[in-house]
């Protein structure tokens, strides 16, 4: 089954909210053996959708619309499949007394385009949205071999009826084959050296009915391996053999084999598993790391605390690093970061300790220690060790890359110390 997504609003196109329902949808479709062919984003103007669903119903078997359900006069994708299925609009009675208790709870007043959410196209399916006003809509096409299928464009509601009604609906309704995958999480290698570490075993893939993607971000590289198929478990064993070959190829710069877990993710539950603490002292950094570590539910069993020493006084009055060394050697050093990191280890008792400074940009670079510089060192029970990368001139990034090579170094030390 071949699928287009279809997102409606001239807020898309102009840059003011970024489209993440597509690849949502397509990520979710992908298990359920669907292959999107095209994504399209559109205005609101009513022509615009009505030639997008001409073009899409030429290709493909499902057509998947977010978008332009509001009360407002710009959310016009309701009338237009109205009018496109030449059916009219009708009360829903339910529907009405849903979004009637729905603005009852909040306390707020039910205003006539509120009550003009209750009409729907006559011909259409409705999937219930209890997360909203905005009902979804799904149209039979062609007796039922193609379906345009009509979500609200908050992406909340749209991930409820796409997981409540859509996707059930698309496995009850048709043959879709079997199709499994499996992520990894890697750190500290590009994409392109990997693709070339890894090119023997990759190039015959193929014939082993397996598919192999390279999701880079900055400071990692996530590898997805795929198969489909009619039997289950062979399509399963497929991809579960390709994971160990790739396992034994890759195994130092794994981090997480978990589907969508990450750096931060993964040290945090070794760190609960070993029993150990975590400090902070982070400068160039800037509370990256503490950041990244309290979003996770639970941290608190192992994450301490940390220190944002930025300026030099905070380095010397907070974590005892020299004033001598900081002058002999600057900021920006191996023997500051190493103080730094057994400072906030020793102030917090902690099991272990990262620390950070570096030259994050996009200014402030010299000869000996450019735009791009950092220093991180782990403190621990054996010791403390230091080591320098150079990044590259992009402020965001260097701070992003220091922080996944900082709490993957600590991860690795974690599991080599339980071998």
């Amino acid at each position: 089954m071949l699928a287009e997504i279809i997102t409606v609003g001239d807020e898309l196109l102009l840059g003011q909210t970024i489209d993440t329902n597509s690849a949502w949808m397509g990520e979710h479709l992908a298990l359920s053996g669907i292959a999107v062919d095209r994504i399209s984003t559109i205005s609101d103007a009513p022509n615009a959708l009505v030639d997008a669903l001409d073009l899409a119903l030429k290709s493909v078997d499902l057509v998947l619309i977010t978008g332009g359900l509001g009360p407002t006069l710009d959310d016009r994708t309701k009338q237009v499949l109205s009018d496109y299925f030449d059916t009219p609009l009708v009360q829903h009675d339910g529907v009405l007394a849903n979004i009637t208790r729905w603005f009852a709870h909040r306390g707020l007043p039910m205003l006539p385009s509120n009550v003009e959410q209750a009409l729907l196209p006559e011909a259409c399916e409705m999937l219930p949205n209890p997360l909203g006003t905005a009902q979804g809509m799904w149209f039979g096409v062609k007796g039922g071999h193609q379906v345009v299928v009509s979500m609200p464009g908050v992406p909340y509601e749209m991930k409820g009826i796409m997981t409540d009604e859509v996707i059930p609906r698309l496995q009850d309704r048709f043959a879709l084959p079997t199709r499994y995958h499996r992520t990894i999480l890697t750190q500290g290698v590009g994409e392109s050296f990997m693709s070339e570490h890894v090119a023997t075993w990759e190039e015959g893939l193929a014939a082993r009915q397996v598919s192999l993607a390279y999701l880079p971000a900055p400071g990692q590289v996530r590898v997805r391996l795929s198969s489909e198929g009619e039997n289950q478990e062979e399509v399963v064993r497929r991809v579960e053999q390709e994971v160990v070959a790739f396992k034994a190829l890759c195994e130092h710069w794994i981090v997480s084999e978990r589907e969508g877990e990450s750096v931060a993710t993964a040290l945090t539950r070794e760190l609960i598993s070993s029993g150990k603490t975590l400090a902070l002292a982070e400068s160039c950094t800037g509370g990256a790391i503490a950041s990244s570590m309290t979003a996770i539910p639970g941290s608190s069993a192992c994450f301490l605390g940390g220190v944002v020493a930025y300026a030099n006084e905070v380095k010397v009055d907070l974590l005892g690093v020299s004033k001598d060394v900081i002058e002999a050697h600057g900021a920006v050093s191996e023997e500051v970061v190493k103080e730094m990191a057994q400072g906030v280890r020793r102030r917090m008792a902690a099991d272990y300790a990262l620390a950070t400074s570096g030259v994050a940009g996009p200014g402030g670079g010299t000869k000996e220690k450019p735009v791009g510089t950092v220093w991180m060192a782990l403190a621990g029970p054996d010791g403390v060790q230091a080591r320098v990368l150079n990044f590259g001139q992009s402020r965001s990034r260097n701070i992003e890359k220091a922080r996944l090579e900082c709490q993957a170094w600590l991860l690795r030390e974690l599991r080599e110390d339980k071998r």
